[in-house]
């Protein structure tokens, strides 16, 4: 009977320690899930009443419309400033990005047939009906990246997207951010670095030949380093019998211009909610011809548009992480305004069917999640 007695205690010792690890790995894995806490802190409350003023008013991009003005230029002069080995690829680019300038939330659901089944073809698959892919990892640069290790957890994504050619893979980075890349995801500034006018090389491809590269447009000129890009690879000489590099996409306008309508949108919600004076004065306290979206927000929509399940890492700050996590600065850039960012990324998460310009698109936004 002592024997058994003791074989009791012991029994439910066990059972109450199981129960307390159990509880414990729950409140790990939400923590984890749920992210940054600035970023995914309760959602503002929706207020349909200013709504459509917000909406009226997010509408508007001077920047846009500058850059479309200076392309115009370019083109009526014949993107003088481009290599002749360059010129006609970039004329045909700049042309085509000229037609397409307009606003429609439809292109939502158009972004299979856009990104993926060009990537698709490339790799030899099917593209009759192109699926859209299984789970897709968007890696951001925050320095809040190394406070955890998600390396392995990225990588079992079918598709993992970096942005702007952030270092991945490598001894130092890769238990924090992995090593595997799908599509590298750069704005054309970054391409402007890379591959400028009058540089002796350019390659733009820092995951390999063999790694899609989609480029949001900044400037029009940049068809120029798009052209370049396009044509680079680690071996250039057509006798090496090499492989023809991977894409180079350039993102539709019509996503560049919904992703300046809702994170203008966000913008102004934010100002008006925390200053307590009207919308229309935003434009004084930010450089509205400056203005923008950041790389990751279009990067994060991209995906939502051709992955039926969305996660994101490196999204967010803290006070004691750099901004990027392979560089030392630690400042924001002013033409972007993340707080607003990361309102939209809390309804992407929570209530996607509120976002603006997207509730009336007719597409339906994929689960995402945010990891810390």
């Amino acid at each position: 009977m002592k024997r058994h007695g003791m074989s009791h205690t012991a029994y439910c010792v066990l059972l109450l320690v199981a129960f307390v690890l159990v509880i414990s790995l729950r409140c790990s894995l939400r923590h984890s899930a749920l992210g940054v806490q600035s970023l995914l802190a309760a959602a503002a409350p929706h207020n349909a009443e200013n709504d459509t003023g917000l909406v009226e008013l997010a509408a508007v991009d001077p920047a846009a419309t500058a850059v479309i003005q200076a392309a115009e230029k370019l083109l009526e002069g014949n993107l003088s400033r481009s290599p002749k080995v360059h010129r006609d690829v970039a004329l045909r680019g700049l042309r085509d990005w000229l037609g397409r300038q307009r606003f429609d939330p439809g292109v939502m659901s158009e972004l299979v047939d856009l990104i993926k089944r060009p990537i698709d073809r490339y790799g030899g698959r099917e593209v009759d009906s192109p699926k859209k892919y299984a789970s897709c990892a968007v890696v951001g640069n925050s320095g809040i990246l190394l406070a955890s290790e998600h390396g392995d957890l990225i990588d079992g994504h079918e598709l993992v997207v970096r942005i702007n050619n952030a270092p991945a893979g490598d001894a130092q980075y890769a238990r924090h951010v992995g090593a595997k890349t799908g599509l590298a995801f750069v704005n054309s500034n970054v391409l402007g670095r890379w591959c400028a006018a009058g540089r002796a090389s350019c390659y733009c491809r820092a995951y390999g030949d063999a790694v899609p590269v989609l480029t949001y447009m900044c400037s029009g000129a940049h068809f120029v380093e798009h052209a370049a890009c396009s044509a680079s690879s680690v071996s250039s000489s057509p006798s090496s019998g090499a492989a023809a590099p991977a894409p180079v996409i350039v993102t539709d306008p019509r996503l560049d211009a919904l992703c300046a309508r809702i994170v203008k949108y966000y913008s102004l919600r934010r100002f008006a909610r925390e200053t307590g004076r009207p919308a229309e004065e935003w434009g004084r306290e930010h450089q509205e011809g400056m203005f923008h979206y950041s790389s990751g927000m279009q990067a994060v929509v991209a995906a939502a548009g051709v992955c039926d399940r969305v996660s994101v890492f490196g999204f967010g700050k803290d006070a004691a992480a750099r901004h990027h996590y392979h560089t030392l600065q630690k400042g924001e850039l002013d033409l972007h305004d993340y707080e607003a960012e990361y309102e939209f990324y809390r309804d992407l998460v929570a209530r996607p069917e509120e976002i603006p310009f997207l509730r009336d698109s007719g597409f339906r936004l994929p689960p995402v999640v945010f990891y810390r």
